[in-house]
């Protein structure tokens, strides 16, 4: 099989791996990894930022994998699902069966494997990450070998599992803790900013989900607020903002060299924004349409942090970088125990600022990251960061729990690739 091409969603990560394949059960994938030379990585929709995917050898996707809910048991409220179906496809099959995902991230077209793997989240402070409702996993080890981790065996690789950015094997399915269906009343409008911020923590306390989009050269925030109801559906599906953001966009192009009147645009058009409401579906509330290719750093900071933090990123923004017209979305998220996770130890507020996916994105690391890190964030596994092994071994209590079992497991690095290798600090050699 000749090399093939390969990006992640926004164009900015390629590669040419030497095979990509799409197994159809446990014995090809089985095979496959049996089989190939040299290194293995697994790719889901490609929504991460960072090159996890990226390899020269072997690819594989569990997109064409049987099933999607592999079973489910309502009186316990778990479901096994299939790893690589996509979050979209996975809500659907459980609303058949009368149950639903605890909390969805604001997109859901990532597969199964590639949110939990990276860290993905939602909002509320309620809700941990996605990960930490995995209760179950099989994971296929780089020596063939199919292992379960739960509650009750394997504890420690469960907890390396649930975040592990598929490190340590392949995730094949994974029991998650579910909920009955629900349905979600959704409602969003624009308030200045000032009264955003110091209205935050207490807006969190007060509804289930909230979060809030913040933009530069603006006055004023884009706030969502969900709340649980038995009411009747209404107002349909969300709409993209993929008109919204050109606009943005057209205004960056047209009025970047005069911020006062870019900025008085922009309060002028947030004043007059109508407020929304709809009622649906849990997962059709939660999730949005995202047509609008872009680049993303996102960085999970102490709750006595994160504000401020939001605060001097915008602040510096408007002083350095008049080509910025993306929102910078805010949300908090509950702790987890899971090794790598970014909430290991407690909740955090979130704070993500995107990049057109033509334009540079060195204002990130040049002025945003530096304020992250200062204030004592950590960075989103799948989103734009700098760090190597030394930095997150200070950031994670449980990092040598985690890369001495990674090493027990894959010896020979074959799950690895240079951007893993820089994580772990580990050394690439031609072992694999």
């Amino acid at each position: 099989m000749g090399d093939v091409s390969w990006q992640n969603w926004s164009g900015h990560v390629r590669a040419t791996p030497h095979a990509h394949v799409r197994p159809v059960d446990r014995d090809a994938l089985s095979t496959v990894v049996a089989g190939s030379t040299g290194r293995i990585r697994m790719v889901g929709s490609g929504h991460s930022f960072t090159p996890l995917a990226a390899t020269d050898d072997t690819l594989i996707s569990l997109d064409r994998m049987e099933g999607t809910v592999l079973s489910c048991d309502a009186d316990a409220a778990t479901a096994r699902l299939q790893a690589g179906a996509s979050l979209n496809a996975l809500s659907r099959a459980l609303q058949d069966q009368g149950l639903a995902f605890k909390n969805l991230g604001d997109i859901d077209v990532q597969t199964l494997a590639g949110a939990t793997a990276t860290g993905t989240h939602g909002t509320g402070p309620g809700f941990s990450c996605l990960s930490a409702e995995m209760m179950e996993i099989t994971l296929l080890l780089a020596s063939g070998e199919f292992v379960v981790a739960n509650a009750a065996q394997n504890t420690d690789l469960l907890h390396a599992a649930r975040i592990a950015l598929g490190s340590l094997g392949v995730i094949v399915d994974a029991t998650m803790s579910v909920r009955e269906s629900y349905r979600l009343h959704r409602r969003s409008f624009t308030q200045p900013l000032r009264d955003t911020l110091a209205g935050a923590m207490e807006s969190w306390r007060a509804h289930r989900n909230f979060e809030f989009f913040c933009l530069p050269y603006c006055d004023h925030a884009f706030v969502i607020m969900h709340d649980e109801t038995q009411a009747e559906p209404f107002g349909g599906k969300q709409d993209s903002d993929s008109n919204a953001l050109m606009q943005l966009k057209q205004l960056r192009d047209l009025l970047g060299w005069a911020p006062p009147l870019r900025r008085a645009i922009l309060n002028l058009v947030a004043r007059r924004e109508k407020p929304q409401e709809m009622i649906g579906s849990s997962w059709e509330m939660l999730a949005n349409v995202r047509n609008n290719r872009f680049n993303e750093m996102e960085y999970h900071l102490p709750v006595d942090q994160g504000l401020d933090a939001l605060q001097e990123v915008l602040a510096v923004i408007e002083r350095q970088r008049r080509d910025v017209f993306f929102p910078i979305e805010c949300r908090q998220t509950a702790g987890d125990d899971a090794w790598l996770s970014p909430f290991n130890g407690g909740p955090r507020i979130s704070v993500a600022v995107h990049a057109w996916h033509e334009d540079s994105v060195d204002w990130f690391f040049d002025h945003v990251e530096p304020i992250f890190r200062r204030r004592g964030g950590r960075p989103h596994w799948g989103k734009m960061h700098s760090l190597q092994a030394a930095e997150l071994r200070e950031l994670y209590p449980d990092f040598e729990r985690f890369t001495a079992l990674r090493r027990e497991l894959d010896p020979g690095g074959r799950f690895l690739n240079a951007h893993l290798a820089g994580l772990w600090g580990e050394t690439l050699d031609d072992r694999a």
